[in-house]
């Protein structure tokens, strides 16, 4: 059987398995890299004051601070930095949407230059999303994570062949919702995570084997093959 694959964790990576570990740019000194990671910026960060490092206190000044840090790592060649991000829009929070569009489009502009896929957090702003990614013209792949759209957001996210969908907890939370979900997504376009639970990887697979009535190995073989469509053969 292949091995599982969590594409978006907030926590330390089991060596057994192969998951993604989300990393903000401020944190980088401070967290290890041994394994596979993505970095980037929450749109929550924006109105954390600690986040503002090294005397920035704009908007701007974040933009290219994220820019500088990216391209120090893609230059040491790190063959564990597999995307950007976490990073998008939240119309469910109070920061300022536009300030958050910029910094989207930032990191669209890096994923598009470094030729990294980007890993997506969405909340009320589907839409958004889609209208960004027709008028940016991006051509590399989008994952959304904690996906949770309904039957319509899902199928108009679909027809960007680069969108895939990512999800974990609606498999425990709404399984009514789940199920639909797979009845829509095909399996070439899925990924699944634990994200900040305490789930283990392999419970979010249980649980949509149990759901979707597939074969837990099934699963794996798929989502193997997307994780290695996407970041390269491992």
């Amino acid at each position: 059987m292949k091995p599982f694959v969590d594409i978006h964790t907030h926590h330390k990576i089991d060596r057994n398995i192969i998951a993604i570990r989300n990393i903000d740019v401020d944190n980088l000194t401070d967290i290890d890299v041994s394994s596979f990671y993505s970095i980037g910026i929450h749109p929550w960060k924006l109105g954390i004051q600690e986040f503002w490092t090294s005397g920035l206190q704009g908007n701007q000044n974040l933009l290219e601070f994220l820019g500088s840090r990216i391209s120090g790592i893609q230059k040491s060649r790190d063959p564990n930095f597999l995307a950007l991000g976490e990073c998008g829009l939240d119309r469910a929070c109070c920061h300022d949407f536009e300030a958050q569009k910029r910094l989207f489009i930032k990191h669209i502009e890096l994923s598009e230059q470094y030729v990294k896929p980007l890993i997506i957090h969405c909340v009320r702003s589907y839409p958004d999303i889609i209208s960004i990614r027709k008028e940016t013209k991006a051509k590399q792949t989008w994952i959304i994570h904690g996906f949770q759209g309904n039957e319509q957001t899902t199928e108009q996210l679909l027809r960007h062949e680069e969108i895939y969908l990512s999800i974990g907890e609606v498999l425990f939370k709404n399984e009514d919702k789940a199920r639909r979900l797979f009845e829509i997504i095909p399996s070439d376009r899925l990924f699944f995570e634990t994200d900040d639970s305490e789930r283990e990887i392999s419970d979010v697979y249980e649980k949509a084997a149990l759901l979707s009535g597939k074969d837990v190995a099934v699963f794996c073989r798929d989502i193997f093959n997307n994780f290695e469509k996407n970041f390269g053969k491992i």
